[in-house]
């Protein structure tokens, strides 16, 4: 009996099941915990990622829509609401935030390029969602569902380029080479340095490149490509000057006259030829989307002013004797792109014209035959009348054609446009109001009307008067929506 006590006494068995039954009951807590917790979590991600999708919809569609609520719309159908594009498979318990889509005009964001003007006055689109759900084992302990938030937020512009063709169109006339005391250099120093902060903003090719591998000037995957078109025309022997780091200026010629619809642009290369064209489009004005400067032996860097030591295209020899016409030369380009968009399919098409909007090229001047064979007096293009509405009638066109057109009146004159007078399709126009009709819409119309000789009248929805200013816009523009801080100012 003693034995049989003693052995008793020595056997612990068994008494490890009370402790495995514990551990069972905190074990199945834990699973329960990180089954919830794990499953909400994923629903966070996945309603962080609509939110995401959903600004960006929303601030993609701010240029192009048309009043505030249908930005909100296009916002709304990308996020987890029910019959959203990105509804939450098996929740159904998603809403918007009251308030949301919520659409901004942040100040920090327009100092960067991006403005507040358009079909919205908004730069910025804001998104909350919550959503509400069930949990597996929290409803045992009290917690039988989960409150889920999230938020992003996402700007119109300052993400990378979009595939774009761009014909830059400047006035070369001789006024360009008047000093403008407000920018502090002469007409065609001021706006070719718009124009180099234009290329800084651009990307030349795609972002996962490291370097832009360039053949002959375009970069291979090239994302924005840039071309430079002048007027008056120049002769073709002499056009390289421009993109040329020497003293010469190419030299002004007789204007001919592009057919209207044209869709390819190509000049003869002989010793009589003439062009409009400075730069094919090229995209080599930086190494990579990455580059803090621009690229030293790029034409269209030279010709822009923008390589060291080289000040960049003047006004050509002889352009006071042929004056100013827009026409000719937006058909030029608008032929140009068209090509180009041919050439690159699933690319937009881009002009921006530069230039006081006065056009006054005469018919002859002295022993200048100005308006070249095939021009009238009949005011519709060509002719030597109603000049500023025959611009006027080739922007709309180019625009019809489905170019964006941006104008950029540089110290337009209070009074010009003297060949619209009682002539042409838009008789008695003034060269501010011209400059406006240019752009494809109000919003793409910008004016320095500070630069010196300005009559200081010439003002445009845009509130960037200084030409730096307005080619950062116009490159803000050119890029796509991109997320930002839900902190922005």
């Amino acid at each position: 009996m003693g034995q049989r006590l003693r052995s008793l006494k020595s056997d612990e068995s068994g008494q490890v099941l009370p402790l495995l039954a514990f551990m069972m009951i905190a074990l199945l807590a834990m699973l329960a915990l990180v089954i919830d917790v794990g499953h909400a979590y994923l629903i966070h991600r996945e309603l962080q990622a609509s939110c995401d999708a959903a600004a960006l919809a929303g601030a993609t569609a701010i240029p192009y829509t048309v009043d505030k609520s249908g930005v909100q719309t296009i916002a709304t159908n990308y996020s987890s609401v029910s019959g959203g594009y990105n509804a939450i498979n098996g929740l159904n318990g998603v809403t918007m935030v009251s308030g949301y889509p919520m659409l901004k005009c942040l100040s920090s964001m327009q100092a960067q390029g991006i403005s507040c003007v358009g079909y919205t006055p908004y730069n910025a689109v804001q998104v909350k969602q919550k959503a509400t759900v069930n949990t597996y084992f929290g409803k045992l302990i009290g917690f039988p569902t989960i409150t889920i938030a999230a938020s992003a937020t996402a700007t119109k512009g300052g993400g990378p380029s979009r595939p774009y063709n761009i014909v830059l169109m400047l006035d070369t006339s001789l006024s360009m080479n008047f000093y403008d005391a407000d920018c502090g250099a002469t007409q065609m120093q001021c706006g070719l340095a718009g124009v180099q902060i234009l290329l800084q903003h651009l990307d030349p090719c795609g972002t996962s490149q490291p370097t832009c591998v360039v053949t002959a000037g375009n970069a291979a995957n090239s994302v924005a490509r840039v071309s430079i078109f002048t007027f008056p025309q120049m002769t073709y022997p002499t056009v390289s000057y421009d993109s040329q780091c020497g003293s010469s200026t190419a030299t002004a010629t007789t204007y001919t006259f592009p057919a209207a619809g044209a869709t390819s642009y190509t000049p003869g290369t002989s010793s009589s030829s003439t062009t409009y064209r400075v730069t094919d489009f090229q995209s080599d004005y930086r190494v990579s989307d990455t580059a803090t400067s621009l690229y030293n032996s790029s034409l269209l860097t030279i010709a822009a002013g923008g390589a060291g030591g080289c000040s960049g295209m003047g006004a050509p020899a002889n352009a006071g004797d042929y004056g100013t016409y827009y026409a000719a030369t937006i058909y030029a380009a608008q032929a140009a792109l068209t090509q180009a968009k041919a050439a690159n399919p699933g690319s937009q098409n881009v002009l921006i014209i530069l230039g006081d909007g006065d056009a006054n090229a005469p018919h002859t001047n002295g022993p200048y035959t100005v308006m070249g064979s095939g021009a009238t007096s009949n005011g519709k293009y060509p002719s030597w009348l109603g000049e500023c509405g025959q611009a006027i009638t080739a922007a709309n066109a180019a625009t019809a054609a489905g170019t964006t057109v941006y104008s950029v009146a540089y110290g337009s004159p209070s009074a010009g446009c003297t060949t619209d007078l009682g002539a042409g399709d838009f008789p008695n126009v003034q060269p501010c109001n011209e400059m406006a009709q240019l752009a494809s819409h109000s919003w793409d119309f910008f004016s320095d009307y500070k630069q010196t000789g300005s009559a200081s009248t010439c003002v445009a929805a845009q509130t960037e008067v200084a030409l730096s200013d307005i080619f950062l816009q116009i490159a803000g523009d050119l890029t796509e929506a991109r997320l930002i801080s839900d902190g922005a100012a």
